[in-house]
C-alpha cells in the first residue's frame, strides 16, 4: 500500500481543496439568462424588510394579485396573475408563501416581474409549479422588494392541504416476510391505516403505527435551524408484518377519509431462496443538475416494469437539501412513483450529516469524526443528519439510518457511513466485523458493503484520493479476510470499476469497487489518476442495475441516462 506519510502530507498543504460548489435550487427552479440555476443560498437571494405597510393595500384597492387555478395538485402548475399595479419598478417582486401567513422574511421564492413581457405597464403573468407543504399558500406583490401592496388569494391542494399522505415509501427489515410503509402529512390523532392483501380488494388492516416530526431548533447550524427551515409535518411509520415472502401485495395507506391509490409491493426473497432478482444501484441524485435526477427517476421507474426491480440502493447524498426544508418536500415527490413499489434503501452522506457545531443534537449520538486528514465540514446546511433520521427506518440491526444489513436471496447487503468514525475499536468498526462473520455463505454467497465515500476512485481530487486511501488502510484488511465481493461508493459525480483489487493490486483473490455517484447531482470536472486498478470510468449521468442470476454468478450494467443504453457491464462471481 502507499505511503500514508506522503498522503498525509498532500493533505494537509490540499486541505481546502475539494469538490466544486453545486448551487441549491429555488423553490420555483429558476434559471438565470444564461440557463444556470439560481442559487437559494446567495446572499442577495431572498427578500429583504421592511415588508409591512398595510396602508398601501388599503388605498391601493385597483392592485390586483390573483393565482389560477385555487386548487392544484402537488407539483401542479399555477399561474400568478396582477395589475394596477402603481408605479411598477424592475426591483418588484412577488413572493411566495406557506403557510399564507407566514412572515414576510421567510418567502419560499419569489418572482421577478421583469419575467413578464408587459411589467411595466402594471401588469402581467407568470406560471410556477407547486408543492404541496401541507397548507393553503399565498402570494404577495412588493414594490422595490420592500412595500405590499397586494396579496393573492389563497391556493390549495387537491385531497387536503395538511392530511393527504404524502412522500410514501417502503423500507425492508431484516426479516422477509415484513415490510414498512412511511408517507407524511399534518397530524392526526387517529385513523391512522395501512390497508393491504394479496388482491386489489386487500381486506386486511393495520391501525398500530408511530408518528415523529422535527423542529428547527432540533438541528445543528444554520440554515437548517433559522431561514431554511419549514414545517415537515409529521411522518407516519406501519410495519406490515406476517407476510408471505416473495409475494406480491396491494396496499393503501393514510385515514379514512384520506387515503393514497392503491400501491402494490413484492415482500423480500428469503435468504437462501435461489430466485433470480435485479435491484438498482446510485448515489448523489438531487434535484440539480436539472433534469437528471429526474431522468434517473423516470428510467428507475421504467425498471420496475421492464427488469423486475426488487429494491433500490441509494448510498448517501440524496436530496441535496443542505439545510433548505423545501428540497425534501419536492425530492420525495420525485421518488415517490417508485418508492411506494419497491423498497427505497439509503445511506447516509456528507450532505445530509456533516456539520461542525450543535454536536449534542446530532441523533446518531456517536463521537464527532474529524481526524485531521478528513475534509468534513458543513455539508448538511446544518441538518446534521436529522431530516433523514426521521424520515426513514432502516433495519434495526445497526445504528438506525447509519448502518445496518439484511439479506436478499443470495446477497448479505451491508450500509455503513463514511461521515463516522470507521477505525479499528470504533463502535461501527466492531458491528462491522461481527456482521461479516455472521454471514451464513452458503446462504448468502455474495456480500456487498457499501457506504457513501469511496475506497477506491481514480478522480483527481487530492483531498477525497486521501480519504481514499485512510479507508483502504481501515477496512481494506476486514474486507478481505471476510471475502466481501463487491464494494458500492459514490460521493464523486461520475461512474468507475476496478478490478477486483487488494492493497492497489489486481489479483483474482480482490474486491471489485464499484463508483456509482452519478444519480443526478451536476457531474465533478472529468480528471483522472492514472491507475492499473480502474478499468473503466466515465464523467456521466446514470445508474446501476445487478441481475442476480444464481449462487455463483451476477451480472452488473451501468446504463447511462441520455441513451438509456449500457456503457459498461461485469459479470461477478462468488468465491
Amino acid at each position: 500500500m502507499k505511503s500514508l506519510g506522503l498522503l498525509t502530507l498532500c493533505t494537509f498543504l490540499l486541505l481546502a481543496e475539494g469538490k466544486q460548489y453545486h448551487p441549491i435550487p429555488t423553490f420555483f427552479h429558476q434559471r438565470d439568462s444564461h440557463g444556470k440555476p439560481l442559487d437559494a443560498n446567495r446572499t442577495d437571494f431572498h427578500l429583504k424588510g421592511p415588508f409591512v405597510n398595510q396602508i398601501d393595500i388599503k388605498n391601493n384597492l385597483e392592485a390586483s394579485l390573483k393565482v389560477w387555478p385555487e386548487e392544484v395538485e402537488n407539483a401542479g402548475q399555477v399561474t400568478i396573475l396582477w395589475e394596477g399595479i402603481p408605479n411598477p419598478t424592475s426591483g418588484d417582486r412577488i413572493g411566495y408563501y406557506c403557510p399564507y401567513y407566514d412572515n414576510p422574511a421567510h418567502g419560499l421564492d419569489y418572482i421577478d416581474v421583469t419575467k413578464s413581457p408587459t411589467w411595466q405597464e402594471g401588469y402581467g403573468y407568470y406560471t410556477v409549479k407547486l408543492y404541496n407543504m401541507r397548507s393553503p399558500c399565498a402570494f404577495r406583490y412588493y414594490s422595490g422588494g420592500k412595500t405590499l401592496v397586494a396579496i393573492s388569494n389563497k391556493v390549495r391542494f387537491t385531497n387536503g392541504d395538511a392530511f393527504a399522505p404524502l412522500q410514501v415509501h417502503l423500507a425492508m427489515t431484516i426479516k422477509p416476510t415484513e415490510m414498512r410503509v412511511m408517507w407524511v402529512a399534518a397530524k392526526v390523532d387517529s385513523g391512522i391505516k395501512v390497508s393491504y392483501g394479496k388482491t386489489k380488494a386487500l381486506g386486511t388492516t393495520q391501525t398500530k403505527f408511530t408518528a415523529n416530526t422535527y423542529k428547527a431548533s432540533d438541528m445543528c447550524e444554520a440554515n437548517a435551524n433559522t431561514t431554511g427551515f419549514w414545517d415537515p409535518g409529521y411522518i407516519y411509520d406501519v410495519l406490515l408484518t406476517d407476510l408471505e415472502p416473495n409475494t406480491r401485495y396491494y396496499y393503501s395507506c393514510g385515514t379514512e377519509e384520506y387515503m393514497t391509490p392503491t400501491y402494490n409491493f413484492t415482500t423480500p426473497i428469503t435468504p437462501g431462496d435461489k430466485t433470480p432478482f435485479n435491484f438498482i444501484v446510485y448515489g448523489d441524485m438531487g434535484l440539480e443538475a436539472f433534469p437528471e435526477g429526474i431522468e434517473t427517476a423516470k428510467l428507475v421507474r421504467q425498471e420496475i416494469d421492464s427488469h423486475d426491480v426488487r429494491f433500490v440502493y441509494h448510498h448517501g447524498d440524496l436530496s441535496y437539501a443542505t439545510g433548505l426544508a423545501y428540497i425534501w418536500e419536492q425530492w420525495f415527490h420525485l421518488i415517490q412513483p417508485y418508492a411506494s413499489l419497491i423498497p427505497y434503501m439509503v445511506g447516509i452522506g456528507n450532505h445530509e450529516y456533516d456539520h461542525v457545531s450543535g454536536h449534542a443534537k446530532d441523533p446518531s449520538k456517536q463521537p464527532n469524526f474529524r481526524p485531521s486528514w478528513f475534509n468534513g465540514g458543513t455539508d448538511s446546511g446544518g441538518e446534521c443528519g436529522v431530516p433523514m433520521f426521521h424520515r426513514w427506518h432502516m433495519p434495526d440491526n445497526g445504528l438506525a439510518i447509519y448502518w445496518y444489513s439484511y439479506d436478499y436471496g443470495m446477497v448479505h447487503m451491508v450500509m455503513l457511513s463514511t461521515e463516522h468514525d470507521y477505525r479499528p475499536g470504533s463502535p461501527q468498526y466492531i458491528w462491522l466485523e461481527n456482521d461479516l462473520k455472521s454471514v451464513d455463505r452458503t446462504k448468502t454467497p455474495f456480500i456487498m458493503v457499501g457506504g457513501h465515500r469511496p475506497m477506491y476512485c481514480s478522480e483527481a481530487y487530492p483531498v477525497n484520493y486521501g480519504i481514499a486511501l485512510h479507508m483502504q488502510q481501515y477496512f481494506e484488511d476486514m474486507f478481505y479476510k471476510y471475502k466481501v465481493t463487491v464494494g458500492l461508493w459514490a460521493h464523486y459525480h461520475a461512474y468507475e470499476r476496478t478490478c477486483k483489487v487488494y492493497r492497489n493490486e489486481c489479483r483474482d483473490d480482490g474486491i471489485l469497487h464499484l463508483l456509482i455517484g452519478s444519480g443526478g447531482r451536476s457531474l465533478d470536472r472529468d480528471e483522472w489518476y492514472k491507475k492499473e486498478w480502474s478499468v473503466f470510468h466515465k464523467t456521466d449521468y446514470g445508474y446501476g442495475r445487478f441481475s442476480v442470476k444464481n449462487s455463483t454468478h451476477i451480472f452488473f450494467e451501468f446504463v447511462e441516462n441520455s441513451s438509456q443504453t449500457v456503457l459498461d457491464s461485469v459479470w461477478i462471481t462468488a468465491d
